[in-house]
């Protein structure tokens, strides 16, 4: 025990004794109470999860539920057989089933998104982990943070002049006598966009990965033969994996879930499933079915999450940068 503990308990023990069993000796007993100390610490912290967090996800499991408004209406589970029309899977036409195809699009799209995103990482923190000047480690890695200074809407913006037909890119192919691409309003121009947002959420925890990397275990690979993309798969990838999971689980779980950017560089014909989810309580009104198709992204979004803690994955290392609303 502590003496700051000796001390507490020493006043407890020294109280008079005709306060005890009085109101005022309730409430100082209480205050010394380790339940009092705890909501103290963790009642604040309580409040805002329950305010930010749980009440939204409450409303939205309600919503889901009712047929129109809750408790002034009947219960019904239709807004989910909405999502997946079982008539649709049983006669096999599975055309119909226009949500469940822009859902397995949009985790697609997370797929592919995240695997470049890690494509593009490793290079990056390889460098900066192994080879890199500690004088300019920190400088390196604050180019990789800057952008996240800058509003996400304004960077967003910007790629539509360099995707555009008359654009950046397409100019340049065009001066070099090279057909243009179509780079923006499709589903190219979304995961380029979403690359480039979630390209540092990959970077930062390989790095913490690839900085503990020993250099010995490569120089002993290399030795011992193995060409540079040997020693890569054998040595640097299996240690580093960790983190490029970590990463990876976060990325997949953002871009799944993404709204502006699809919404700016996609167009309708690069939609995705959080699109549909604003539509039904934006222009839509149907609050009701857009809180049953929220709901099941948060099914994905918390089995994606379970199943990376399962394999062992720290999905908690890769918080630190937060998420922005993205």
């Amino acid at each position: 025990m502590s003496s700051q503990d000796d001390v507490a308990a020493d006043a407890v023990r020294q109280r008079p004794t005709h306060e005890k069993g009085t109101f005022r000796g309730r409430l100082l007993e209480l205050a010394d109470s380790e339940v009092f100390k705890g909501s103290i610490t963790l009642g604040p912290v309580l409040v805002l999860l329950t305010v930010f967090y749980a009440i939204p996800v409450v409303l939205l499991l309600t919503y889901s539920v009712f047929i129109e408004d809750p408790f002034s209406s009947g219960l019904t589970f239709d807004h989910f057989g909405r999502f997946i029309d079982m008539s649709a899977v049983t006669s096999f036409q599975f055309g119909e089933l226009s949500y469940v195809r822009l859902l397995g699009r949009s985790l697609g799209i997370a797929v592919i998104v995240t695997v470049l995103s890690l494509v593009i990482s490793y290079p990056i923190t390889y460098y900066l982990g192994q080879y890199a000047p500690e004088r300019w480690k920190i400088v390196l890695v604050m180019l990789v943070i800057i952008p996240f200074w800058t509003s996400y809407l304004i960077r967003t913006y910007a790629w539509i002049p360099i995707l555009s037909t008359n654009g950046f890119i397409n100019g340049t192919l065009t001066a070099l006598g090279l057909p243009t691409l179509p780079l923006l309003n499709n589903m190219v121009g979304s995961i380029i966009g979403l690359v480039y947002v979630f390209v540092p959420f990959t970077v930062l925890p390989l790095y913490a990965s690839m900085e503990g990397l020993d250099p010995s275990l490569i120089e002993a690979s290399r030795d011992l033969g193995a060409s540079r993309w040997e020693a890569f798969r054998e040595v640097v990838f299996p240690l580093t994996l960790p983190g490029a999971l970590a990463g990876g689980v976060f990325v997949f779980i953002k871009t799944a879930a993404a709204y502006v950017t699809p919404s700016l560089l996609g167009g309708t014909s690069g939609r995705m499933y959080a699109q549909v989810i604003e539509t039904q309580f934006g222009s839509a009104f149907n609050w009701n079915f857009g809180a049953a198709l929220s709901v099941i992204l948060v099914v994905v979004v918390l089995g994606t999450i379970w199943i990376a803690m399962r394999w062992g994955i720290n999905v908690k290392g890769s918080r630190g940068l937060g998420g922005g609303g993205l």
